[in-house]
């Protein structure tokens, strides 16, 4: 269905009023007949852009936002709006989940979080950049506190220990925590504390249920630092992040224990 209008500036304008007003279906024509209709406007990136947050943000189909968002990034890269589209699809599921307002709370099996649990609370800085507020906890006492930074640029999201906006640092150090594409196979290597690290996804249709929450289609990471015998399987959700840690060894890699999980 595409809509009659007399311009594409006209269309974006109250496309734009649509959605201020959650009218998201009106809202995604006004921005199809743009591209259909306007191939060449100056208005055809913000109407794929917007339609990338519509699908993200609005209907939850990350397929779809991930397809508008690389039409922005694969055929429009002199635009402003290829770093936006490019943070889009870092979020189009954000496994990390470095998301304003988000907190995780991971605890020990045995008591549940009682004896210890480790808390994350994600603030949004820029459209790009999240600072965590990082805490540790032995039962009640708090034994270490510190943050960190989470950066989303190109196809990656890197963990700093300083605001790297901030830094005037030339080389400043950061960890690859996670890299597109979603896809069993897809592996990277990159520096964590101090040490050369390996990570591998082996699993991307995850159903994983802990006692209050359930979560579908969450991946299964593999981290193995250089000649170490022994490894780790980070278990993410989407949208939510890193929700289950265990550990095992490279001759018994299916064997695995439970050392921390989602308690809250």
């Amino acid at each position: 269905m595409i809509v009659n209008c007399s311009n594409p500036k006209s269309l974006i304008e109250n496309a734009l009023k649509d959605e201020k007003n959650e009218r998201y279906d009106s809202a995604q024509q006004k921005y199809l007949t743009i591209i259909v209709k306007y191939p060449k406007s100056d208005f055809v990136l913000e109407a794929k852009y917007r339609l990338g947050l519509i699908y993200k943000d609005v209907k939850k189909d990350y397929f779809q936002a991930r397809m508008w968002f690389s039409q922005v990034v694969n055929y429009h890269q002199e635009s402003e709006f290829v770093k936006f589209a490019k943070v889009g699809i870092l979020e189009s599921p954000d496994y990390v989940g470095a998301i304003d307002g988000n907190v995780i709370i991971l605890g020990d099996i045995e008591s549940r979080g009682k004896n210890m649990k480790s808390v994350f609370e994600f603030k949004k800085l820029d459209f790009d950049l999240y600072r965590c507020g990082c805490k540790l906890y032995a039962g009640e006492k708090l034994v270490r506190e510190e943050e960190r930074f989470y950066l989303k640029t190109e196809d990656e999201i890197r963990e700093y220990f300083e605001n790297p906006k901030n830094s005037t640092k030339k080389d400043l150090k950061y960890t690859i925590i996670y890299k597109t594409p979603s896809e069993i196979g897809n592996s990277w290597s990159t520096i964590k504390e101090n040490k050369e690290v390996s990570y591998k996804i082996v699993d991307t249709s995850l159903r994983l249920k802990f006692a209050k929450k359930e979560f579908e289609n969450c991946i299964k990471v593999l981290e193995r630092y250089k000649n170490e015998t022994g490894i780790r399987y980070l278990y993410y959700a989407p949208n939510k992040g890193c929700v289950r840690i265990t550990t095992s060894s490279t001759k018994n890699p299916d064997k695995e224990f439970t050392v921390l999980e989602l308690v809250e």
